[in-house]
């Protein structure tokens, strides 16, 4: 949902990890009230992006600005693990955010980790860990979520339930950033969808649409087609669901015996 405001501009901004350009001389704006995924490959470097959006890392050259003082939350992939409870850990938050204990018992109790208050974050499973840091990131009100893989090591219940509350936080123009690869989140909770390709940032078009690669028996009588690959005996070729059973039949038609449809992650 874009309000059509700016909140955060990117001018000329570059990232330098050992000689390399992560982040290579990118401007761009954002509008307030969008969510946007980075989407792709590890180290392609959309961790980097977010953490530089987020003002944890510094650039090498160029400046970030922002639309006003803003309020961040920013919830790492890895979110660290301490030796205090979850209740007590998520009850200091509270008081610093100056919000009441009861919101805190309702998100842990929506998000499944009633049995687990007592336990030290140290003893947490990696979903578990996630599930704190998106209760921490939500208690308050905020201008700005930053979220790396938020949906690691998250059951499918999990997952619905954040992908509610994200839509929810939306709905009231709150602006997201998530870095993730799950097609579900970004077709269900993403306006516009970035990735990185080799320091530049490229908006992607319709990357949760499904594909399939179908295999062919390769055979004399038949000259590959454009965009077949070969596999041993057989040739691969990338086909979009929504064309799918088109390509099928027209495959049939000229000859080709299918030995095999798979469906790409």
């Amino acid at each position: 949902m874009s309000l059509n405001k700016k909140v955060i501009t990117l001018e000329n901004a570059s990232k330098v990890y050992d000689g390399k350009y992560v982040i290579n001389n990118i401007s761009h704006e954002f509008a307030k009230g969008e969510s946007i995924a980075l989407y792709g490959h590890n180290g392609c470097g959309k961790s980097t992006m977010l953490k530089l959006l987020a003002s944890i890392v510094s650039l090498s050259s160029g400046k970030i600005v922002y639309q006003k003082k803003l309020k961040f939350a920013y919830v790492p992939e890895k979110f660290p693990g301490m030796e205090i409870s979850m209740i007590d850990y998520l009850q200091g938050i509270a008081r610093i955010e100056r919000v009441d204990f009861s919101l805190v018992n309702e998100l842990i109790s929506e998000f499944y980790l009633e049995s687990m208050i007592k336990t030290g974050l140290n003893k947490l499973s990696k979903g578990s860990l996630q599930k704190v840091g998106v209760i921490q990131a939500i208690l308050a009100p905020r201008d700005v979520i930053f979220l790396d893989e938020p949906l690691s090591g998250q059951d499918a219940d999990s997952q619905k339930l954040f992908i509610t509350k994200m839509n929810e936080l939306r709905n009231k123009g709150v602006t997201i950033f998530m870095a993730c690869h799950e097609k579900m989140l970004i077709n269900e909770l993403s306006d516009k969808v970035y990735t990185i390709d080799k320091g530049k940032l490229m908006e992607v078009k319709n990357p949760g649409e499904l594909q399939y690669l179908v295999y062919v028996r390769k055979c004399p009588k038949l000259q590959a087609w454009l965009g077949m690959k070969s596999n041993g005996d057989r040739y691969e070729i990338t086909v979009k669901e929504a064309v799918l059973k088109e390509m099928v039949l027209k495959l049939y038609d000229e000859g080709w015996e299918i030995v095999g449809i798979e469906k790409l992650d």
